[in-house]
């Protein structure tokens, strides 16, 4: 599992490419937030407050993901990288925790035609953080280089022998 989190079968580490996509729904959330206090292409703008906390949702559980790979990335990092290693835990924890939040205060607001500033605070928090975050694990996982995996030996098959008498 821990190969796979980190990359190794892939060739790259996923980690920052993972945080990139949670700043791109976090890009997301804070444009239909903004569709929605402003009415930007819809009389109606209830249907842009589902999305928005679809988007949330979503978003909550790729920075989750983002989250247990920066844990996994933090184990083995060097150790002049291990303080760095800790600021990107704590900016992917603490975006969990923020669009968490956001998430939270909007479940109660579905009805309304726009979101209150506390949830769209939050996620634009979120959203700063995840920015950093993105980019301080681009610069820290995205040059790493492996050691070659050995490969598993194969079996050769061997043919089969007929019964004798035949």
């Amino acid at each position: 599992m821990k190969e796979f989190v980190q990359g190794r079968r892939l060739g790259f580490a996923p980690r920052s490419h993972v945080a990139f996509a949670a700043a791109g729904i976090g890009f997301a959330v804070t444009l239909v937030d903004l569709m929605s206090w402003f009415g930007w292409g819809a009389q109606e703008t209830n249907g842009y407050v589902v999305v928005a906390q679809w988007l949330v949702v979503a978003n909550i559980v790729l920075t989750g993901v983002a989250a247990i790979a920066a844990v996994v990335e933090w184990i083995d990092a060097e150790t002049e990288e291990r303080g760095l290693a800790r600021i990107d835990i704590l900016a992917a924890v603490g975006a969990l925790v923020l669009y968490g939040a956001s998430g939270a205060l909007r479940s109660f607001e579905l009805a309304d035609a726009a979101p209150s500033p506390a949830p769209f605070l939050l996620a634009a928090a979120g959203l700063l953080l995840l920015v950093i975050d993105a980019g301080l694990a681009a610069n820290l996982y995205s040059s790493r280089q492996w050691e070659e995996l050995e490969e598993e030996p194969t079996h050769e098959r061997q043919a089969r022998r007929r019964a004798a008498g035949r």
